[in-house]
């Protein structure tokens, strides 16, 4: 869905700081919720797609006014409060007074980084061939789904070139309610200067990674 979350290329919020002097996190409730994030057993039906479906749902004032963990917290409020792990009377007095019958065991703290070092993989063996390969010149389409969708709107309409096939991915957006679809996944070159005018230096170029249903032939 089009929302305040989609922030890529927008004016006013300042340069993005990539330093690795940079905390990780600034006080010890956020670095927390990280790891709860990774260690706790996930639903039936969670991904991450799903996820990222849900943090988009939070209220544009409620997002603009909440930093990045609190985000968090609340995509996760309200993933487990759909699936009934936990009820509102819980969440609202901090206090556990149930266990759901199909929850497992939490990951033990050494497991997280075996984790995170792997990953989740998303490509899918197909034999199919893409419909796009390197040189060709594609637009990106007006794609605006009620959704999640990984096509962010700083590239709708604009023309680029395919630089890269990456191989069959699975679709975020049908991943998000369940249908773990795959399709061809490639890394498109758009001119910066086409997408954000005087803003950007010539020469300059932004590569996102879109899906094939994005992208028609120009």
């Amino acid at each position: 869905m089009d929302g305040i979350h989609d922030m890529g290329g927008m004016h006013g919020f300042g340069p993005v700081d990539p330093s690795r002097e940079q905390p990780f996190s600034k006080t010890e409730w956020r670095a927390r919720m990280f790891c709860l994030e990774l260690s706790y057993t996930q639903p039936g039906g969670f991904n991450v797609d799903w996820l990222r479906h849900v943090l988009e749902c939070i209220p544009p004032d409620v997002y603009l006014t909440s930093d990045y963990f609190d985000r968090w917290y609340w995509r996760d409020v309200g993933v487990l409060a759909n699936v009934g792990w936990v009820s509102i009377d819980e969440l609202a007095s901090g206090v556990a007074t149930s266990r759901p019958q199909d929850v497992g065991d939490p990951l033990p703290p050494e497991a997280v980084s075996v984790m995170l070092e792997q990953g989740l993989d998303s490509r899918r063996d197909v034999a199919d061939p893409p419909a796009f390969k390197p040189g060709d010149r594609v637009r990106a389409k007006f794609h605006s789904p009620l959704g999640a969708t990984r096509l962010p709107r700083y590239v709708r309409g604009h023309v680029g070139v395919i630089e890269q096939y990456h191989g069959w991915h699975v679709l975020p957006d049908a991943n998000a309610v369940g249908d773990e679809r795959p399709e061809p996944l490639y890394s498109v070159g758009f001119l910066a200067q086409d997408l954000w005018s005087d803003a950007a230096a010539p020469g300059d170029k932004v590569f996102p990674c879109l899906w094939e249903s994005y992208l028609e032939r120009e």
